[in-house]
């Protein structure tokens, strides 16, 4: 009799659909999170570094929707960066 079998027990495709999957996330997740965006906001990174237009708070600020960033903020730090001229490291050290 070959080995196989006994590593692999058979399992209906019904009972294998009803394993429960791990959580989503954990507290550790979720306070380095936290960590990022106070991170973000402090140094004026990212989507912070332009004020929101829908919750009205000032650069620098988290959004008074606390685990997301309006998108009216994302698309402004977009269209911020789309009119930056991007310059290669190695030619700014040049300069």
């Amino acid at each position: 009799m070959s080995p196989i079998p006994a590593l692999f027990p058979r399992q209906s495709p019904r009972s294998a659909v009803r394993t429960p999957a791990p959580p989503a996330y954990s507290a550790g997740l979720d306070a380095m999170l936290d960590a990022v965006y106070e991170t973000h906001r402090r140094f004026r990174h990212g989507v912070y570094a332009v004020p929101c237009t829908t919750c009205h708070v000032p650069a620098g600020e988290l959004c008074l929707a606390r685990r997301s960033v309006h998108a009216a903020r994302r698309q402004a730090h977009r269209d911020r960066l789309a009119h930056h001229e991007r310059t290669p490291l190695l030619a700014a050290v040049a300069r």
